[in-house]
């Protein structure tokens, strides 16, 4: 999947990248590092990988005990180079000062990665944005930083982009970008792998009277359960590589509706692990809630869901028999009260195997409450789980969640995507929360 862009509602985008090498016997003496390969960055294969150049040290020669030459002294016959014998260098025996500088991680921009970009540590800065100019931010994190960017500027009708970059090891390269909603723009980002250097780009083609960026760095962590601050508000970060996240974006994604609790964030994050280590495509998560916690659509007065508030819910797309996870009904539906549902014997195209597995470590976190699943999808995907967890795919402990009614069960307008709900109560035993519709 690659990156979009929001429009009067509708979002934005992901990337991925290439490499080279080149050294001689004086630089890897001088650098103190061999000649052996680069490191590989941890965002491509590692046969491909991006390392920026490194810089020689100058050895000062004039430091060496020996004795001065006279040249027109000496009679040194022509060197036939294919008879010397030279020993491999013993690196470790060289004299190098021990508070030469180290090596940056591949992850970390050099000063001058991106000409003319501004540091940004975190908090508020007033941006001086116009047509003319646009304005680059730098922002060095570390592996367990969610990053989170707002834009507030006025007039809230202004035409202005908000874009995020990650520096590859060699050069910045786009992650994804926004231009939807009044008067706001949200983006987040973050790498587990390492130290790593993002850019915050701002851009308008409009008159902006005033704008204001805002970095907010919350200590975040992948896993598969949450220990504390589960209810904390987070955007679901921008996939770094959807091929190894397992997770994307499509033109319908609205970066502002992508606000779920911590907990939540961290399940759709491992089952984009999950799923990428089977080897299978991206799936696409779309709404979660508005950044301010409400539904998606309140502020245009115009909801998109009974439910999604507080971060608890999340629409994901499901996969297909051909191994793709586009939004796309897998059947032919009918209008129902309250929306449409599938006719019966129209089901086509539906990966039941996939669909288990994608559920299965949201239903192992202990945190799901319930699933919405058109019924037509429901008797597939139940006859698949058994084979799903034979092939290792979903836990046996999890099994019987997809047969209790509860877990995975009907509702219309479900015939394209699954709905996961997560418990509001503190982490622990689930308590009896009340049906909401999705």
């Amino acid at each position: 999947m690659f990156p979009r862009i929001d429009r009067g509602g509708v979002e934005s985008r992901p990337i991925v990248r290439p490499a080279g090498r080149s050294a001689t016997l004086l630089l890897c003496l001088a650098t103190a590092t061999g000649c052996g390969e680069p490191a590989p960055d941890d965002t491509a294969d590692a046969a491909a990988a991006d390392a920026p150049a490194v810089a020689a040290r100058v050895v000062d020669v004039t430091a060496v005990d020996a004795p001065a030459l006279d040249a027109t002294a000496v009679d040194v016959p022509a060197l036939d180079a294919s008879i010397i014998d030279v020993p491999s260098a013993d690196v470790s025996a060289l004299d190098v000062p021990s508070d030469a500088p180290p090596t940056a991680p591949v992850g970390v921009a050099p000063v001058d990665g991106v000409p003319g970009a501004v540091s940004l540590a975190g908090g508020s800065v007033t941006v001086a944005v116009s047509p003319s100019q646009e304005r680059v931010y730098r922002i060095d994190a570390t592996p367990d930083e969610h990053l989170g960017l707002r834009l507030d500027f006025a007039p809230v009708g202004a035409s202005i982009v908000l874009a995020v970059e990650r520096w590859d090891g060699r050069r910045a390269v786009a992650l994804g970008e926004t231009d939807g909603g009044s008067g706001l723009r949200f983006l987040a980002a973050f790498d587990p792998g390492g130290p790593r250097t993002f850019f915050a780009r701002v851009r308008t083609t409009s008159a902006v009277t005033s704008a204001r960026l805002t970095l907010t760095r919350t200590p975040f962590r992948d896993g598969a359960r949450c220990s504390s601050d589960c209810a904390r508000l987070l955007q679901l970060p921008l996939p770094n590589d959807p091929a190894r996240d397992g997770y994307a974006y499509a033109s319908t994604t609205v970066f502002r509706y992508q606000f779920g609790r911590r907990d939540l964030v961290m399940f759709v994050r491992a089952a984009g692990q999950a799923m990428a280590a089977q080897g299978r495509a991206p799936f696409v998560p779309e709404d979660l809630s508005q950044w301010d916690g409400l539904t998606p659509g309140a502020d245009r007065g115009a909801l998109r869901h009974a439910s999604h508030q507080r971060g608890k819910d999340v629409d994901l797309s499901l996969y297909g028999s051909d191994g793709l996870a586009p939004w796309r009904s897998y059947c032919t539906a009918r209008p129902v009260d309250g929306g449409r549902e599938c006719s019966p014997g129209t089901l086509r195209g539906y990966g039941a195997t996939a669909n288990a597995a994608l559920l299965a470590p949201f239903f192992a976190s202990g945190r799901v409450t319930m699933c919405f699943l058109d019924r037509e999808l429901i008797t597939p995907t139940r006859a698949a789980v058994a084979g799903a967890v034979g092939a290792g795919l979903v836990p046996s402990a999890v099994q019987g969640l997809y047969a209790d009614g509860t877990h995975l069960q009907h509702w219309p307008n479900h015939d394209n995507h699954v709905h996961v709900r997560v418990s509001e109560a503190s982490a622990g035993a689930i308590v009896f929360e009340p049906f909401e519709a999705p």
